[in-house]
């Protein structure tokens, strides 16, 4: 009687665990041939909307009209040429920030030749950009931010359908062990004991394995193989989700990374410049200030001109490289704001510790040395403005107004040096 039971229970174990296997199989390979594919294509889309955000803005803020038609020509090329993978709604999107940036572009001669036939190319450069130009950089800037929305949310929806999937073969898992376990404890602790060998803690490391996935830690290695195939199986299919799971998270720190770093310099961009500003000014208070270091490399368009955009790059690198190591500030974030503009925030005690902090930086910026495309050595040098507030109220465009105000009176005041915001200082826009 006890031979027929284990035998009609064996039976009706090998017949779920092969349902459930088979269902586990299948959801592998659905995200085999459908979802893993799906999450490199929005992480190429991540990359094509990060460098479009990239060109628009470069467009926005240059001053030479060969620049602005290779750069709009490369924002034809992602929109035209390269696609989206089939999204009908990035494609139409990009598709409206390349004509937007051909009327940025337009605007920007229009202007020019106005300011020819009026006062001279000093006039245009002196009287910022028009506001057809800046309503149109915004309305890219909008369309790009759609965009990287969509292209997070799709990759949220496919991490949690990966991770609903994996949710359900742990409940199945658990329904199983309550079987498998209990029916066996109905009839003779033999069978019980019997069970808990070769069904029991099999399953317990499957489970004990499905919970390491969730808090991804490494995943327990079997002991022994288990005598049923169909559990050895269970246990083969748990190690290839894990797997796929790993492969997931680190797919969505390659776009987060993507969405905060800017990819030249690998330094913060500006969209988390802007998160860790508003941050730091709701810290502020009368002991701890917020100051903004903002950074401009002189003549910057003459090292281009001169050496090539090559060598320009390896100027951005370099000076990367040095405000990436700040030494001695708290809570300090580095970033690239745009061409050859950087900033730097901290929470620093005054106004006067972030004018010397920038003098220092002035000087070390002096001493860089880079070498270009034919390998001579060049060295540069920076104008910093700086604002600082102690208000936990303030406004960030005002803060970072008051620094570019600083900036611009430290590139009219002879450049490679630092100047802090001043109420009666005049208003400008810093170039070269």
């Amino acid at each position: 009687m006890f031979l027929l039971i284990a035998v009609v229970y064996s039976v009706l174990a090998a017949a779920a665990a092969g349902l459930f296997l088979t269902r586990i199989e299948q959801d592998a390979i659905a995200t085999r041939e459908t979802q893993i594919p799906l999450i490199l294509s929005q992480t190429r889309n991540a990359v094509k909307v990060e460098r479009m955000s990239s060109l628009v803005r470069a467009v926005f803020l240059a001053n030479d009209r060969r620049l602005e038609r290779q750069l709009q020509l490369q924002i034809q090329a992602l929109a035209q040429g390269f696609g989206f993978d089939g999204s009908s709604t990035l494609t139409i999107g990009s598709r409206k920030v390349a004509s937007l940036a051909k009327t940025i572009a337009a605007t920007r001669q229009k202007d020019r030749d106005e300011a020819d036939a009026q006062a001279g190319v000093s006039a245009l450069e002196g009287s910022g950009k028009s506001t057809a130009g800046l309503v149109a950089y915004e309305e890219a800037m909008r369309i790009l931010e759609t965009m990287s929305k969509e292209v997070s949310g799709n990759s949220a929806l496919v991490a949690d359908d990966i991770a609903g999937g994996i949710q359900r073969s742990a409940v199945a898992v658990r329904y199983l062990v309550i079987i498998v376990l209990i029916i066996p404890a109905l009839f003779v602790p033999v069978f019980l004991l019997l069970a808990r060998r070769h069904l029991a803690e099999p399953i317990g490391a499957a489970i004990r394995n499905l919970h390491r996935i969730e808090k991804d830690e490494a995943l327990e290695p079997p002991q022994s193989k288990p005598r049923l195939k169909e559990l050895a199986l269970i246990g083969d299919a748990i190690v290839s989700y894990g797997k796929t799971a790993s492969e997931l998270r680190r797919t969505n720190m390659v776009l987060q990374a993507l969405a905060e770093k800017d990819p030249l310099t690998g330094l913060a961009n500006r969209r988390m410049f802007e998160k860790f500003l508003a941050a730091a000014i709701q810290r502020s208070s009368a002991e701890w200030g917020t100051a903004v270091l903002l950074i401009d490399i002189d003549h910057f368009k003459s090292i281009n001109d001169q050496h090539g955009h090559p060598t320009g790059d390896r100027c951005l690198k370099s000076l990367a490289g040095l405000l990436e190591n700040i030494p001695d500030l708290s809570n300090a974030l580095a970033s690239r704001f745009g061409g050859e503009e950087f900033v730097v925030v901290y929470d620093a005690p005054s106004s006067d510790h972030a004018f010397e902090y920038a003098r220092f930086l002035c000087r070390k910026i002096e001493l860089l040395e880079t070498q270009s495309i034919d390998g001579t050595i060049l060295r540069f040098t920076a104008s910093v403005g700086v604002s600082f507030t102690t208000s936990p109220t303030c406004n960030s465009g005002d803060l970072l107004e008051k620094a570019d105000r600083a900036l611009y009176v430290a590139k009219r005041s002879g450049r490679n040096r630092a100047e802090v915001d001043r109420p009666m200082m005049g208003v400008g826009r810093a170039t070269g």
